[in-house]
């Protein structure tokens, strides 16, 4: 039996707009402005071209955005300030669900916030929301009837702006919005400038061509309550690649967005077993995700700034990707050595694409077999490093202990990665030492070299008289160091992990290319 004690009070506290100032940046914001703007016109005829124009005069510390989208009808001004606020439907193909995002937006940039609406040829209304009315409880605020503007036309004001914005904040919004809103950018009817600059839209769909080994498109619907997602996983090698560039990895569209890109996550495949961890050997793969349907079903999180790995739409195509990414990656390391001339010199060619009937289920012939790696890494090193080694003969077993490492970890030792450890800081002392014995004009403090090879802190100090070895690669040194003593002082046995290696072998190949210009 239960009765009625009291009535509660359920309207939130503005408490809630401070607590989330911090977690919003500049670009996180601007999209969930222009994500209002998109809505609107997701949800009308498309008919007419819609504008949106960003405005940021760094001089003045001053944030305008104004879009062309329709304007807000009198009747749902008040959403433009009530937390949970919306009139879109959760079924719909939109971006803006949770009627929180621009409400959040505009208090975690400013102080000072005027927006002006004009719905088609209406009346301008204007609301002005200062910090005054963020301390007083009240949700109350005035809708004033203002001096027209354009028509169908919404335009927020940002003034007195919590954080500074600077020439590299601008540019890096440039950038963001033109890869974020890159599919609609490409459609003649949606516009976006910043500071009067039009944006071009940028992809990420760049695919190298290799014979039997190109790009292919992975389409599949998911059956959910009351409808479906449609989705494509597209997957490839890309064409050119910056050295040590961070652009590989698994990116993600809902409704045409992009919502996060370069995952490198254990949740994609990311892991020992599956993609492996994340490393240039492996920089060549790139899956992209393309997710359609109801708002309500898109993986993402409430900024459309990351994906929820844990949602039942991304389980449920979980497994394929992994697979994919992992055939992907694993083409790309077996092409290691060849990038040049057997991936980036097929610019060319054609998507094969492929229905998949069962998306928890890919079968074999829906990814061909990998090629057998007909060299060995060692060949390769020795290809690229070969006038070197022939001018600095100590350079020879440094080259071939890295190949011993690749070597070692191929086999089915269970300490192969004590073994590599140990290979790789002994190489990383052999290389200081020689580097030192074939470089003139090093002081050695009136020390012998044999005093300075017992201190291997010394060794490092004499070589940074010529090499600049910057403090966190020291760091990064002095833990595999520690590492590698505790497995051969300790009683006990300590865990070398595959991640450790494949952090520990970067660093020393890059030391390696620092002394002696070595390439791996």
């Amino acid at each position: 039996m239960k009765r009625e004690a009291k009535m509660l009070d359920g309207t939130p506290s503005k408490r809630s707009f401070w607590a989330i100032i911090n977690d919003y940046e500049l670009q996180t914001s601007v999209c969930e402005l222009i994500d209002n703007a998109l809505d609107l016109y997701l949800k009308g005829k498309q008919l007419t071209p819609v504008a949106i124009r960003i405005d940021l005069d760094i001089d003045r510390q001053v944030i305008r955005i104004e879009d062309t989208a329709g304007g807000v009808p009198e009747v749902d001004l008040d959403l433009l300030i009530r937390p949970g606020g919306t009139t879109n439907d959760r079924d719909q193909e939109v971006i803006g669900i949770f009627g929180v995002g621009s409400k959040r937006a505009v208090i975690a940039l400013s102080e000072d916030v005027t927006i002006s609406s004009r719905h088609g040829v209406g009346t301008t209304f204007r609301i002005d929301i200062d910090n005054d009315w963020l301390v007083d409880e009240s949700w109350h605020i005035p809708a004033y009837k203002a001096d027209p503007i354009p028509e169908k036309t919404t335009i927020i004001e940002l003034r007195k702006l919590r954080k500074p914005v600077t020439e590299q904040d601008l540019q890096f919004l440039r950038t963001h919005l033109s890869q974020t809103y890159a599919r609609y950018l490409m459609s003649r009817r949606f516009h976006i400038s910043v500071n009067r600059s039009a944006l071009d839209a940028i992809v990420f769909d760049n695919w190298a061509y290799p014979p039997k080994y190109g790009p292919r498109i992975m389409e599949f619907d998911l059956p959910t309550d009351g409808g479906k997602v449609r989705g494509e996983i597209v997957a490839g090698l890309v064409k050119e690649k910056e050295p040590g560039g961070d652009d590989y990895g698994v990116y993600f569209y809902c409704n045409e967005r992009l919502i996060a890109k370069e995952i490198k996550d254990k949740s994609v495949g990311y892991i020992s077993g599956r993609a492996g961890i994340p490393h240039s050997d492996a920089s060549l793969a790139r899956v992209i995700v393309q997710l359609q349907g109801a708002a309500k079903d898109m993986p993402w999180n409430s900024t459309k700034s990351a994906i929820s790995f844990a949602h039942p739409t991304f389980k449920a195509f979980q497994d394929t990707l992994i697979q994919v990414l992992h055939y992907y990656s694993s083409l790309s390391r077996g092409f290691r050595g060849r990038w040049e001339e057997d991936v980036f010199a097929h610019k060319t060619g054609k998507l094969q694409r492929i229905k998949i009937k069962d998306i928890q289920r890919i079968k074999k012939s829906y990814l061909p077999p990998k090629p057998r790696v007909l060299k060995h890494r060692i060949d390769h090193l020795r290809e690229n490093n070969q006038q070197i080694m022939k001018e600095k003969p100590w350079t020879v077993g440094l080259v071939e202990a890295i190949a011993a490492v690749d070597l070692i970890r191929r086999q089915k030792f269970q300490t192969k990665n004590r073994i590599a450890l140990l290979l790789l800081d002994s190489s990383f002392e052999i290389a200081l030492k020689e580097f030192i014995v074939h470089t003139e004009g090093l002081s050695l403090g009136g020390k012998t070299l044999e005093q300075i090879f017992n201190q291997r802190d010394a060794v490092i100090k004499v070589v940074r008289q010529k090499v600049n070895i910057d403090r966190a690669t020291l760091i990064k040194i002095e833990h595999y160091y520690r590492l590698r003593n505790k497995l051969v002082h300790e009683r006990a046995t300590v865990e070398v992990t595959d991640e450790d290696i494949d952090n520990y072998e970067e660093t020393v190949q890059n030391i390696l290319t620092l002394l002696f210009n070595l390439d791996f």
